[in-house]
């Protein structure tokens, strides 16, 4: 039976620990030919560096294929499944807007208007 591990999304604030982890998975890892042993090794500092980051992975293997024929080559997928320190259930969508706001997602900071589709530095004013 095969039961599929909930997908999470990190937060802005997180992007660089995130960043970071791939970034030292691909140092270590982008010309080493992929046997039995490598694999191994990569799913372990895969587990290390995004567990350091704060993040519960899973690591599944594509193996690529030329013309429907097998290469031998593999290509590794991984996916954040949780957190390890602040467990959740759900999205916190207040902290998600805020961090979006702040630019923490691309530098940016500020919103885009739903009625016009423009870019502002801070949201319409409400009168109370």
């Amino acid at each position: 039976m095969f039961i599929e591990q909930p997908f999470i999304e990190p937060y802005p604030s997180e992007y660089p620990l995130v960043h970071r982890a791939y970034a030292e998975l691909d140092r270590r890892f982008s010309n080493t030919k992929m046997t039995d042993a490598s694999i191994d090794q990569f799913a372990q500092a895969a587990l290390t560096l995004f567990g350091e980051a704060g993040f519960e992975i899973d690591v599944a293997w594509d193996e690529v294929r030329q013309d429907g024929q097998p290469t031998g080559m593999y290509l590794p997928e991984v996916t954040l499944i949780g957190r390890t320190i602040k467990k959740e259930t759900e999205v916190d969508h207040d902290r998600m807007k805020h961090e979006v706001r702040a630019g923490m997602a691309d530098g940016k900071p500020g919103v885009v208007d739903v009625n016009t589709g423009e870019w502002k530095e801070e949201s319409k004013k409400k009168i109370l």
